[in-house]
Protein backbone atom coordinates (compact mmCIF):
# COMPACT_ATOMS: atom_id res chain seq x y z
CA UNK A 1 0.00 0.00 0.00
CA UNK A 2 1.43 3.28 -0.84
CA UNK A 3 0.78 4.69 2.58
CA UNK A 4 3.09 1.87 4.61
CA UNK A 5 5.46 2.51 1.82
CA UNK A 6 5.93 5.92 2.90
CA UNK A 7 5.24 5.14 6.72
CA UNK A 8 8.32 2.13 6.32
CA UNK A 9 11.18 4.93 6.30
CA UNK A 10 10.58 6.26 9.73
CA UNK A 11 11.25 4.40 13.04
CA UNK A 12 7.93 4.15 14.13
CA UNK A 13 5.17 6.76 12.36
CA UNK A 14 1.45 6.93 11.99
CA UNK A 15 -1.14 8.31 9.86
CA UNK A 16 -4.54 9.27 10.53
CA UNK A 17 -7.19 10.04 7.94
CA UNK A 18 -10.66 11.64 9.08
CA UNK A 19 -13.68 12.94 7.41
CA UNK A 20 -16.97 14.38 9.27
CA UNK A 21 -20.43 15.15 8.63
CA UNK A 22 -22.13 16.92 11.08
CA UNK A 23 -25.19 18.53 12.02
CA UNK A 24 -26.81 20.93 14.99
CA UNK A 25 -29.56 22.12 16.21
CA UNK A 26 -30.08 24.69 19.03
CA UNK A 27 -34.00 25.96 19.47
CA UNK A 28 -34.39 27.80 22.05
CA UNK A 29 -38.35 29.25 22.76
CA UNK A 30 -39.13 28.74 19.15
CA UNK A 31 -35.43 30.60 17.98
CA UNK A 32 -33.81 28.10 15.73
CA UNK A 33 -30.08 27.71 14.82
CA UNK A 34 -28.76 24.79 12.84
CA UNK A 35 -25.71 24.34 11.14
CA UNK A 36 -24.37 21.43 8.76
CA UNK A 37 -20.81 20.69 7.48
CA UNK A 38 -18.24 18.55 6.60
CA UNK A 39 -14.78 18.86 8.24
CA UNK A 40 -11.83 16.52 6.78
CA UNK A 41 -7.87 16.54 7.14
CA UNK A 42 -5.27 14.34 7.91
CA UNK A 43 -2.88 13.91 10.80
CA UNK A 44 1.07 12.13 11.57
CA UNK A 45 3.18 11.16 14.46
CA UNK A 46 6.41 9.91 14.08
CA UNK A 47 8.69 8.83 17.17
CA UNK A 48 12.34 10.00 17.51
CA UNK A 49 15.33 10.47 19.42
CA UNK A 50 12.44 9.59 22.41
CA UNK A 51 10.20 11.81 21.53
CA UNK A 52 7.12 12.35 19.52
CA UNK A 53 6.70 14.73 16.74
CA UNK A 54 2.99 15.60 15.50
CA UNK A 55 1.62 17.58 12.88
CA UNK A 56 -2.04 18.10 10.65
CA UNK A 57 -3.22 19.30 7.94
CA UNK A 58 -7.08 19.94 6.71
CA UNK A 59 -5.40 19.92 2.96
CA UNK A 60 -7.02 17.48 0.64
CA UNK A 61 -4.89 14.34 1.11
CA UNK A 62 -2.30 13.65 -1.53
CA UNK A 63 0.92 11.74 -1.10
CA UNK A 64 3.15 15.00 -1.47
CA UNK A 65 1.15 16.17 1.76
CA UNK A 66 1.68 13.31 3.52
CA UNK A 67 5.42 13.32 3.07
CA UNK A 68 5.45 17.59 4.03
CA UNK A 69 3.69 16.98 7.53
CA UNK A 70 6.07 13.21 8.49
CA UNK A 71 9.08 15.30 7.64
CA UNK A 72 7.71 18.36 9.43
CA UNK A 73 6.85 15.85 12.29
CA UNK A 74 10.62 14.62 12.44
CA UNK A 75 12.02 17.87 12.57
CA UNK A 76 9.87 18.25 15.69
CA UNK A 77 10.62 15.15 17.37
CA UNK A 78 14.33 15.64 16.35
CA UNK A 79 14.12 19.55 18.30
CA UNK A 80 13.11 17.52 21.64
CA UNK A 81 15.08 15.01 24.13
CA UNK A 82 12.56 12.95 25.63
CA UNK A 83 12.20 8.69 27.09
CA UNK A 84 9.18 7.73 24.95
CA UNK A 85 9.18 3.82 24.07
CA UNK A 86 6.92 2.04 23.32
CA UNK A 87 6.56 -1.98 21.92
CA UNK A 88 6.69 -2.93 18.43
CA UNK A 89 2.69 -2.51 17.76
CA UNK A 90 1.16 -5.77 16.36
CA UNK A 91 -0.15 -5.53 12.69
CA UNK A 92 -3.68 -4.67 12.35
CA UNK A 93 -6.36 -5.05 9.66
CA UNK A 94 -9.45 -4.26 9.85
CA UNK A 95 -12.65 -2.32 8.88
CA UNK A 96 -15.41 -1.28 10.68
CA UNK A 97 -18.82 -0.24 10.36
CA UNK A 98 -21.20 0.75 12.42
CA UNK A 99 -23.91 1.02 10.01
CA UNK A 100 -25.58 4.56 11.38
CA UNK A 101 -28.87 5.28 9.60
CA UNK A 102 -29.40 8.43 7.91
CA UNK A 103 -31.92 10.93 8.47
CA UNK A 104 -32.06 14.84 6.21
CA UNK A 105 -31.04 17.46 8.02
CA UNK A 106 -34.31 19.19 7.09
CA UNK A 107 -36.38 15.94 8.83
CA UNK A 108 -34.30 15.98 11.92
CA UNK A 109 -34.88 20.14 12.70
CA UNK A 110 -38.74 19.46 12.04
CA UNK A 111 -38.99 16.40 14.37
CA UNK A 112 -37.06 18.58 16.93
CA UNK A 113 -39.70 21.45 16.17
CA UNK A 114 -42.40 19.00 16.63
CA UNK A 115 -40.36 17.87 19.71
CA UNK A 116 -40.65 21.23 21.26
CA UNK A 117 -44.37 21.75 20.32
CA UNK A 118 -45.04 18.65 22.28
CA UNK A 119 -42.66 19.70 25.22
CA UNK A 120 -44.14 22.93 25.77
CA UNK A 121 -47.84 22.07 25.55
CA UNK A 122 -47.26 18.59 28.09
CA UNK A 123 -49.63 18.13 30.43
CA UNK A 124 -47.20 19.42 32.97
CA UNK A 125 -47.25 22.92 32.23
CA UNK A 126 -50.93 23.01 31.53
CA UNK A 127 -51.41 21.50 34.88
CA UNK A 128 -48.73 23.67 36.79
CA UNK A 129 -50.52 27.38 35.61
CA UNK A 130 -47.38 27.91 33.06
CA UNK A 131 -44.78 27.53 35.34
CA UNK A 132 -42.71 26.72 32.63
CA UNK A 133 -41.50 29.68 31.14
CA UNK A 134 -38.59 28.32 29.12
CA UNK A 135 -37.33 25.50 26.82
CA UNK A 136 -34.42 24.38 25.02
CA UNK A 137 -33.35 21.34 22.91
CA UNK A 138 -30.36 20.96 21.20
CA UNK A 139 -29.04 17.96 18.99
CA UNK A 140 -25.77 16.92 17.34
CA UNK A 141 -25.39 14.07 15.10
CA UNK A 142 -22.71 13.02 13.55
CA UNK A 143 -20.97 10.32 11.32
CA UNK A 144 -17.25 10.07 10.61
CA UNK A 145 -14.58 7.65 9.03
CA UNK A 146 -11.32 6.98 10.17
CA UNK A 147 -8.51 5.40 8.39
CA UNK A 148 -5.37 4.65 10.28
CA UNK A 149 -1.90 3.47 9.20
CA UNK A 150 1.27 2.30 10.94
CA UNK A 151 4.86 1.83 9.66
CA UNK A 152 4.07 -1.57 11.10
CA UNK A 153 1.77 -2.18 8.15
CA UNK A 154 -1.62 -1.18 9.89
CA UNK A 155 -4.52 -0.45 8.27
CA UNK A 156 -7.72 0.25 9.91
CA UNK A 157 -11.04 1.57 8.78
CA UNK A 158 -13.87 2.72 11.22
CA UNK A 159 -17.36 3.87 10.18
CA UNK A 160 -18.95 5.22 13.20
CA UNK A 161 -21.73 7.54 14.42
CA UNK A 162 -23.11 9.90 17.21
CA UNK A 163 -26.11 11.28 17.93
CA UNK A 164 -26.85 13.36 20.81
CA UNK A 165 -29.99 15.20 22.32
CA UNK A 166 -30.48 17.21 25.41
CA UNK A 167 -33.71 18.87 26.54
CA UNK A 168 -33.84 21.66 29.02
CA UNK A 169 -37.02 23.31 30.69
CA UNK A 170 -36.95 26.71 33.40
CA UNK A 171 -39.50 26.72 35.38
CA UNK A 172 -40.40 29.79 37.77
CA UNK A 173 -42.75 30.76 40.55
CA UNK A 174 -42.46 33.70 41.58
CA UNK A 175 -38.45 34.96 42.25
CA UNK A 176 -38.09 31.03 42.36
CA UNK A 177 -36.28 29.92 39.40
CA UNK A 178 -35.43 26.08 38.78
CA UNK A 179 -34.24 24.36 35.51
CA UNK A 180 -34.93 20.51 34.75
CA UNK A 181 -32.52 18.36 31.89
CA UNK A 182 -32.34 15.19 30.59
CA UNK A 183 -30.48 13.64 27.63
CA UNK A 184 -30.80 10.81 25.34
CA UNK A 185 -28.66 9.31 22.89
CA UNK A 186 -27.99 6.88 19.37
CA UNK A 187 -24.77 5.20 18.36
CA UNK A 188 -26.75 3.94 14.90
CA UNK A 189 -28.24 7.02 13.88
CA UNK A 190 -30.32 10.30 15.18
CA UNK A 191 -33.25 8.25 13.52
CA UNK A 192 -33.09 5.91 16.78
CA UNK A 193 -33.07 8.91 19.45
CA UNK A 194 -35.47 8.43 22.13
CA UNK A 195 -37.14 11.57 22.51
CA UNK A 196 -39.36 11.01 25.61
CA UNK A 197 -37.34 13.16 27.42
CA UNK A 198 -39.26 16.57 27.09
CA UNK A 199 -41.85 15.94 29.95
CA UNK A 200 -39.54 14.18 32.17
CA UNK A 201 -37.12 17.39 31.98
CA UNK A 202 -40.18 19.59 32.54
CA UNK A 203 -41.85 17.65 35.73
CA UNK A 204 -37.88 17.97 37.09
CA UNK A 205 -37.82 21.49 36.83
CA UNK A 206 -41.58 22.24 38.21
CA UNK A 207 -40.94 19.63 40.95
CA UNK A 208 -38.07 21.64 41.95
CA UNK A 209 -39.86 24.93 42.71
CA UNK A 210 -41.47 23.15 45.98
CA UNK A 211 -37.95 21.94 46.82
CA UNK A 212 -36.39 23.10 50.31
CA UNK A 213 -32.59 23.72 51.33
CA UNK A 214 -30.61 20.83 52.68
CA UNK A 215 -29.43 20.16 56.19
CA UNK A 216 -25.44 20.31 56.81
CA UNK A 217 -23.68 17.83 58.44
CA UNK A 218 -22.33 14.26 57.80
CA UNK A 219 -25.10 12.01 56.59
CA UNK A 220 -25.05 8.20 55.15
CA UNK A 221 -25.82 9.32 51.74
CA UNK A 222 -27.75 6.73 48.42
CA UNK A 223 -26.68 7.64 45.13
CA UNK A 224 -28.67 7.00 42.19
CA UNK A 225 -27.27 5.09 39.15
CA UNK A 226 -25.87 8.25 37.16
CA UNK A 227 -24.74 9.76 40.18
CA UNK A 228 -23.03 6.08 40.92
CA UNK A 229 -21.48 6.39 37.43
CA UNK A 230 -20.15 10.06 37.82
CA UNK A 231 -18.49 9.31 40.99
CA UNK A 232 -16.77 6.33 39.51
CA UNK A 233 -16.03 8.42 36.35
CA UNK A 234 -14.33 11.30 37.87
CA UNK A 235 -13.33 10.11 41.18
CA UNK A 236 -12.00 7.18 40.35
CA UNK A 237 -11.39 7.48 36.39
CA UNK A 238 -9.45 9.87 35.98
CA UNK A 239 -7.57 9.01 38.65
CA UNK A 240 -6.65 5.56 36.93
CA UNK A 241 -5.96 7.39 33.19
CA UNK A 242 -2.20 6.00 32.78
CA UNK A 243 -0.45 9.14 32.36
CA UNK A 244 -1.64 10.48 35.50
CA UNK A 245 0.08 7.58 37.27
CA UNK A 246 3.25 8.00 35.33
CA UNK A 247 3.83 11.65 35.73
CA UNK A 248 2.52 10.39 39.59
CA UNK A 249 -0.11 13.07 39.73
CA UNK A 250 -2.69 10.56 40.44
CA UNK A 251 -3.84 10.00 44.28
CA UNK A 252 -3.38 6.39 43.17
CA UNK A 253 0.01 6.34 41.93
CA UNK A 254 2.22 3.47 43.93
CA UNK A 255 -1.34 1.93 45.06
CA UNK A 256 -1.38 -0.68 42.77
CA UNK A 257 -2.36 -4.78 44.29
CA UNK A 258 -3.10 -1.97 47.51
CA UNK A 259 -6.91 -2.20 49.10
CA UNK A 260 -8.00 0.99 48.29
CA UNK A 261 -11.66 0.74 49.03
CA UNK A 262 -14.68 -1.52 50.68
CA UNK A 263 -14.61 -5.34 49.00
CA UNK A 264 -18.27 -4.08 47.40
CA UNK A 265 -16.55 -1.54 45.15
CA UNK A 266 -15.16 -2.93 41.71
CA UNK A 267 -14.89 -0.53 38.70
CA UNK A 268 -14.54 -1.18 34.97
CA UNK A 269 -14.03 0.78 31.88
CA UNK A 270 -14.75 -1.33 28.72
CA UNK A 271 -14.60 0.09 25.10
CA UNK A 272 -16.75 -2.91 23.40
CA UNK A 273 -19.86 -1.74 25.94
CA UNK A 274 -22.40 -1.06 23.52
CA UNK A 275 -22.85 2.41 24.92
CA UNK A 276 -22.30 6.29 24.19
CA UNK A 277 -18.14 6.00 24.60
CA UNK A 278 -18.19 2.91 22.55
CA UNK A 279 -15.19 1.69 20.21
CA UNK A 280 -13.21 -0.64 18.86
CA UNK A 281 -10.20 0.56 18.30
CA UNK A 282 -8.51 4.00 19.60
CA UNK A 283 -6.21 6.40 18.00
CA UNK A 284 -3.05 4.72 18.08
CA UNK A 285 -4.57 1.44 15.59
CA UNK A 286 -5.20 -0.91 19.08
CA UNK A 287 -7.86 -3.28 19.68
CA UNK A 288 -9.66 -2.07 22.85
CA UNK A 289 -10.45 -4.23 25.58
CA UNK A 290 -11.57 -3.66 29.19
CA UNK A 291 -9.86 -2.32 31.95
CA UNK A 292 -10.21 -3.48 35.35
CA UNK A 293 -9.46 -0.44 37.59
CA UNK A 294 -10.70 -1.63 41.07
CA UNK A 295 -11.77 -5.03 41.93
CA UNK A 296 -13.02 -5.92 45.22
CA UNK A 297 -11.52 -3.00 46.96
CA UNK A 298 -8.15 -3.89 45.67
CA UNK A 299 -6.39 -1.76 42.83
CA UNK A 300 -5.36 -3.80 39.90
CA UNK A 301 -4.91 -1.77 36.79
CA UNK A 302 -5.26 1.28 34.94
CA UNK A 303 -5.57 2.71 31.20
CA UNK A 304 -3.26 2.80 28.80
CA UNK A 305 -1.92 4.00 25.50
CA UNK A 306 1.30 2.93 24.07
CA UNK A 307 4.14 4.62 25.61
CA UNK A 308 2.37 4.37 28.90
CA UNK A 309 2.25 0.60 29.05
CA UNK A 310 5.40 0.40 27.76
CA UNK A 311 6.67 2.91 30.93
CA UNK A 312 4.60 0.87 33.46
CA UNK A 313 5.35 -2.53 31.97
CA UNK A 314 1.38 -3.46 31.75
CA UNK A 315 -0.89 -4.57 28.61
CA UNK A 316 -2.12 -2.00 26.34
CA UNK A 317 -5.74 -1.89 26.66
CA UNK A 318 -6.44 0.30 23.63
CA UNK A 319 -7.31 3.72 25.91
CA UNK A 320 -5.66 6.35 23.49
CA UNK A 321 -8.32 8.49 22.41
CA UNK A 322 -8.53 12.39 20.57
CA UNK A 323 -11.40 14.58 19.67
CA UNK A 324 -10.24 14.45 16.02
CA UNK A 325 -7.60 14.50 13.66
CA UNK A 326 -6.24 17.45 14.67
CA UNK A 327 -5.54 16.21 18.08
CA UNK A 328 -2.69 14.14 19.96
CA UNK A 329 -4.21 10.91 21.14
CA UNK A 330 -4.37 11.01 25.02
CA UNK A 331 -5.20 8.51 27.93
CA UNK A 332 -9.09 8.49 27.78
CA UNK A 333 -12.11 6.83 29.28
CA UNK A 334 -14.56 5.17 27.44
CA UNK A 335 -17.68 3.74 29.31
CA UNK A 336 -16.57 3.76 32.85
CA UNK A 337 -19.06 1.05 35.22
CA UNK A 338 -19.35 0.45 38.86
CA UNK A 339 -20.75 -3.00 39.20
CA UNK A 340 -23.70 -4.08 40.37
CA UNK A 341 -23.50 -6.01 44.02
CA UNK A 342 -26.26 -7.94 45.63
CA UNK A 343 -28.66 -5.64 47.38
CA UNK A 344 -31.81 -5.16 46.72
CA UNK A 345 -33.62 -1.41 47.13
CA UNK A 346 -34.94 -2.09 50.19
CA UNK A 347 -31.63 -3.32 51.14
CA UNK A 348 -30.07 -0.18 50.03
CA UNK A 349 -32.75 2.41 51.52
CA UNK A 350 -32.73 0.43 55.40
CA UNK A 351 -31.85 3.08 57.43
CA UNK A 352 -33.73 5.65 60.26
CA UNK A 353 -31.99 8.99 58.17
CA UNK A 354 -30.13 9.44 55.31
CA UNK A 355 -29.77 11.74 52.27
CA UNK A 356 -31.00 10.43 48.32
CA UNK A 357 -28.93 11.85 45.45
CA UNK A 358 -30.57 11.90 41.69
CA UNK A 359 -28.51 13.21 38.43
CA UNK A 360 -25.70 15.26 38.49
CA UNK A 361 -25.30 19.13 38.21
CA UNK A 362 -21.57 19.78 38.87
CA UNK A 363 -18.46 19.25 40.32
CA UNK A 364 -14.66 18.82 40.83
CA UNK A 365 -12.06 16.44 41.15
CA UNK A 366 -8.76 16.73 42.28
CA UNK A 367 -7.03 13.44 41.18
CA UNK A 368 -3.76 14.25 43.28
CA UNK A 369 -5.39 14.89 46.45
CA UNK A 370 -8.15 12.95 46.15
CA UNK A 371 -10.77 15.66 46.75
CA UNK A 372 -14.38 15.95 45.54
CA UNK A 373 -17.29 18.36 45.09
CA UNK A 374 -20.50 17.42 43.56
CA UNK A 375 -23.86 18.76 43.28
CA UNK A 376 -27.12 16.59 42.53
CA UNK A 377 -29.83 17.93 40.71
CA UNK A 378 -32.47 16.72 43.42
CA UNK A 379 -32.60 15.13 46.58
CA UNK A 380 -34.61 13.57 49.28
CA UNK A 381 -34.38 13.20 52.48
CA UNK A 382 -34.64 9.59 53.67
CA UNK A 383 -36.88 8.72 57.28
CA UNK A 384 -36.98 5.03 57.86
CA UNK A 385 -36.13 3.85 55.02
CA UNK A 386 -38.67 5.74 52.65
CA UNK A 387 -38.55 9.22 50.91
CA UNK A 388 -39.14 12.24 52.67
CA UNK A 389 -39.07 15.75 51.62
CA UNK A 390 -37.52 17.29 48.19
CA UNK A 391 -34.29 18.94 48.46
CA UNK A 392 -32.44 21.14 45.56
CA UNK A 393 -28.76 22.47 45.80
CA UNK A 394 -27.71 19.48 48.02
CA UNK A 395 -23.83 19.07 47.05
CA UNK A 396 -21.74 16.60 48.59
CA UNK A 397 -17.97 16.73 49.66
CA UNK A 398 -15.22 14.26 50.50
CA UNK A 399 -12.38 12.20 49.88
CA UNK A 400 -12.00 9.86 47.34
CA UNK A 401 -10.42 6.55 49.09
CA UNK A 402 -12.55 7.58 52.57
CA UNK A 403 -15.29 7.42 50.41
CA UNK A 404 -14.93 4.09 48.51
CA UNK A 405 -13.81 2.49 51.86
CA UNK A 406 -17.32 3.84 53.18
CA UNK A 407 -19.26 2.01 50.40
CA UNK A 408 -21.46 -0.30 52.55
CA UNK A 409 -24.22 -1.16 50.23
CA UNK A 410 -24.19 -2.14 46.40
CA UNK A 411 -27.80 -2.54 44.47
CA UNK A 412 -28.21 -5.43 42.15
CA UNK A 413 -29.90 -2.83 39.24
CA UNK A 414 -28.11 -0.86 36.82
CA UNK A 415 -28.08 2.41 35.13
CA UNK A 416 -26.38 4.08 32.72
CA UNK A 417 -25.97 7.89 31.51
CA UNK A 418 -23.79 9.64 28.47
CA UNK A 419 -21.40 12.71 28.12
CA UNK A 420 -18.76 14.23 26.95
CA UNK A 421 -15.62 14.58 28.50
CA UNK A 422 -12.98 17.00 28.59
CA UNK A 423 -9.19 16.35 28.92
CA UNK A 424 -6.24 19.05 28.13
CA UNK A 425 -9.00 20.91 25.38
CA UNK A 426 -10.35 18.02 23.78
CA UNK A 427 -13.65 16.45 24.26
CA UNK A 428 -14.62 12.45 23.96
CA UNK A 429 -17.93 10.41 23.66
CA UNK A 430 -17.90 8.62 26.92
CA UNK A 431 -20.68 7.19 29.45
CA UNK A 432 -21.13 6.30 33.02
CA UNK A 433 -23.14 4.07 34.98
CA UNK A 434 -23.57 1.68 37.38
CA UNK A 435 -26.14 0.86 40.83
CA UNK A 436 -27.72 2.39 43.62
CA UNK A 437 -25.04 2.32 46.22
CA UNK A 438 -25.26 3.16 50.05
CA UNK A 439 -22.07 5.38 51.27
CA UNK A 440 -21.49 6.35 55.13
CA UNK A 441 -20.28 9.24 56.67
CA UNK A 442 -20.54 11.79 53.61
CA UNK A 443 -20.53 15.77 54.08
CA UNK A 444 -23.45 17.92 52.88
CA UNK A 445 -23.54 21.29 52.68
Amino acid sequence: MEYEKILSKYLYAELRLEKTHETYIRISDGEIKQSIGQIQGISVRVLENGAWGFASSSSTLDRGKVETLLKKAQKLAKLKKGKVRIETPEKESAKVDDKVGSVGFEEQVKTLEGFRKEMENSKIKSRENNKIKSTIISSTDSKIIKEFYNSEGSYIEQKIGYSYVSATAIAKSGENIQRGSERSWSRSGFGDIDLEIGEKAAEKAVRLLGAKSPPKGRFTVVFDPEMTGVFSHEAVGHACEADSIVEKESILAGKLGKKIGSELVSITDDPLAENFGNYKYDEEGVKASKAVLVEDGILKGFMNSRETACELNHKNNGHARSESYSSIPVVRMSNTYFSRGKSSMDDIFDMRNGIYLIGMKGGSVDIFSGGFMFKAEEAYKIKNGERAELMRDVTITGNVLETMLNVEAVGKDFGTSPGMCGKFGQDAPVSDGGPHIRVKNLTIG
